[in-house]
């Protein structure tokens, strides 16, 4: 008979790539469990070919998750789950109360995305002074909470390094694209193109790319920078592209179907990831740069992020995004060097090829599950 998994959300949407298309789909071909998916509704239907059981919660505001705690509890409690896979770090709480609550509890995996406490330690909206007092308590809850886990998933190699004295089985799974592509040959576009596709907001350096539009037009007119993707702010950036009269070289085209995005990255040039300094991007490998490496496209990035990657595929190059002058720099590098840019494109697909690709985190993630198989429930 299969185990029961339940994959669980309170705060993703259902349809979210990691934690849906990756993981739980992975899990599902992978290994013999009857999968449930959990997780926040949301605009994309549910009626998809799936072999995974999706259960969609309603989307609350912030003071009424607990609501979905609730609702969660009780599905647990009814069919009692061989395993549960978690992904928030509010619902640490419910691992708490699983383990005391169930006479007979489930193996807990923790799926940790997020580095909360650097979050605390860099969030604007708190005030510098009380940023410490509320970090270190936050740091002590979480380790007292995550002994109820009994195994830990980390999405960035550096999370584990402050959680030192963990005794469960970890992981380092990766968020690489799951992108099936044989060939990265699309004809270029006529104009040399810049690229951002993901989430949209002034830390992932949505202003900086109209900066960086604005003066790098002063220097050359025959680019434009293709911005693709949703955020809040949005409406406000497409605005200020307006009013500064920039709406020729840069353009916020809202979001696509991955398979439309990704042609627009193979017919594009360079690839941007220009994310602003902050504490809880430091040594992430954001999955855009993996995405323009499966395009075979290069990039630039941030030069706090990807630096050892890159010494080992040389397929893009960094700049200081405090500095405009150094994107700008960088930017009519591979204006004026088109076949480097051509170089090392096909440098990060043999990159994507060899180890950036989501099979390769498919493959840790089966092994990692393989320690709770002979685990008696």
């Amino acid at each position: 008979m299969l185990k029961k998994m339940f994959n669980i959300s309170s705060v993703h949407p259902w349809s979210d790539t990691r934690i849906f298309f990756r993981e739980a789909t992975s899990i599902a071909e992978n290994l013999d469990y009857q999968v449930t998916h959990i997780a926040v509704q949301n605009q994309v239907s549910t009626n998809i070919d799936t072999p995974i059981s999706i259960h969609v919660l309603p989307k609350l505001p912030r003071l009424e998750r607990y609501k979905n705690w609730q609702r969660i509890w009780q599905l647990i409690r009814s069919e009692k789950p061989d395993v549960i896979h978690l992904h928030d770090p509010e619902l640490l709480l419910l691992a708490w109360f699983i383990k005391k609550r169930m006479p007979v509890a489930p193996i807990i995996i923790y799926d940790m995305h997020e580095n909360v406490p650097q979050i605390i330690a860099s969030k604007q909206a708190i005030p510098s002074i009380f940023r410490k007092i509320m970090k270190r308590p936050y740091q002590i809850m979480e380790k007292k909470l995550m002994q109820s886990c009994d195994g830990v998933i980390f999405a960035e190699e550096h999370y584990h390094e402050n959680y030192p004295n963990l005794t469960c089985p970890t992981v380092d799974v990766y968020n690489y694209p799951a992108i099936r592509v044989e060939s990265q040959a699309l004809p270029k576009s006529d104009v040399f193109t810049f690229v951002y596709i993901g989430s949209i907001s002034e830390l992932r350096g949505a202003r900086l790319m109209i900066d960086l539009a604005e003066k790098l037009a002063t220097k050359r007119e025959d680019f434009r920078i293709r911005v693709i993707g949703t955020g809040k702010e949005v409406e406000i950036f497409k605005a200020e592209v307006e009013l500064r009269g920039v709406s020729k070289w840069i353009s916020f085209e809202g979001p696509k179907k991955f398979d439309e995005a990704f042609q627009i990255l193979q017919m594009s040039h360079v690839g941007l990831s220009l994310l602003l300094d902050n504490a809880n991007f430091r040594g992430c490998k954001p999955t855009k740069c993996m995405e323009y490496m499966a395009a075979g496209i290069p990039f630039i990035v941030s030069d706090f992020l990807m630096q050892e990657d890159l010494k080992r595929y040389p397929c893009g190059i960094s700049a200081k995004t405090s500095n405009l002058d150094a994107v700008v720099n960088q930017a009519l590098f591979f204006i004026e060097n088109r076949q480097a840019a051509k170089d090392m494109g096909e440098c990060g697909f043999r990159a994507f090829q060899e180890a950036y690709n989501w099979e390769t985190e498919e493959a840790k993630l089966i092994s990692f599950y393989m320690n709770f198989e002979d685990v008696t429930l």
